[in-house]
């Protein structure tokens, strides 16, 4: 595991690490050192994973984006970490995770039931979803109407592909899944409705950031604002902010 975090971003990245980590750690706390987690849609693994990853765990990443689980394969797996396209059969989890992953779904319900089965009666899931009509959904939706980004985006994607062509090795491209957008905005009402058809209930809600998009990423710099960016939100109504985090358990 890679126990020093990165610093801080617009998106409040490190306080939804932090979270993550700090309820796996209780229950780890309340139900024994070893536990077995599934990270569903794990990506590429650099931006959770590799810090899920630790003594006590037995780790299932899962994706079904290639480029994406052949670079935490190389980088990130371990004799206690396996980085797989499907779910292990005869393995039941205390933990499931899905960090920025449900709003990728188009039935997410459907996800969570059968996951359901997959959990210990004792087990948890552990999330992290935007507020589908928060400010990071609503700047994406401004930003797309007004089209602030292309240009800046159409430089970026130039600028990667030159380095693919300089580096002699592919593997310093870390891969995204980018063809993968949000399909479902969850309001907190139709968050705690999904997951309660999916079988769960909330034990712990909490607000991530409060602003954070694409084009506030490269407007809002300085280590006081992003730090402010994330505390503020804790004292803002729970739809004025950007993301939401929380920890269910079966029904």
């Amino acid at each position: 595991m890679n126990s020093g975090l990165p610093k801080e971003n617009i998106y409040g990245h490190i306080k939804k690490l932090r979270f993550i980590l700090e309820n796996i750690k209780k229950y780890k706390s309340m139900h024994g050192d070893l536990i077995s987690l599934l990270d569903f849609g794990c990506g590429n693994g650099s931006a959770v994973s590799q810090f899920l990853i630790q003594d006590g765990v037995n780790y299932y990443g899962i994706d079904i984006h290639e480029p994406s689980l052949d670079y935490a394969k190389k980088h990130f797996a371990n004799e206690n970490a396996l980085f797989i396209n499907h779910i292990p059969e005869g393995i039941l989890f205390d933990v499931i995770v899905y960090a920025d992953v449900l709003e990728h779904l188009d039935d997410p319900i459907s996800i969570l039931q059968q996951h359901y089965n997959l959990l210990k009666e004792n087990g948890i899931i552990i999330g992290a979803v935007p507020n589908g009509f928060g400010p990071f959904e609503n700047e994406k939706r401004i930003d797309k109407f007004l089209g602030f980004s292309r240009g800046i985006l159409l430089a970026s994607k130039i600028k990667r592909r030159m380095l693919k062509r300089i580096s002699s090795s592919r593997s310093s491209i870390i891969p995204y899944n980018s063809d993968s957008g949000h399909v479902q905005f969850f309001t907190k009402k139709s968050l705690l409705l999904t997951l309660q058809k999916g079988g769960f209930q909330i034990k712990c809600f909490r607000k991530g950031a409060f602003i954070g998009a694409p084009l506030s990423e490269r407007i809002l710099r300085g280590k006081r604002i992003i730090e402010l960016n994330s505390k503020i939100a804790d004292y803002l109504p729970y739809w004025a902010v950007s993301t939401w985090y929380f920890v269910a358990k079966k029904l």
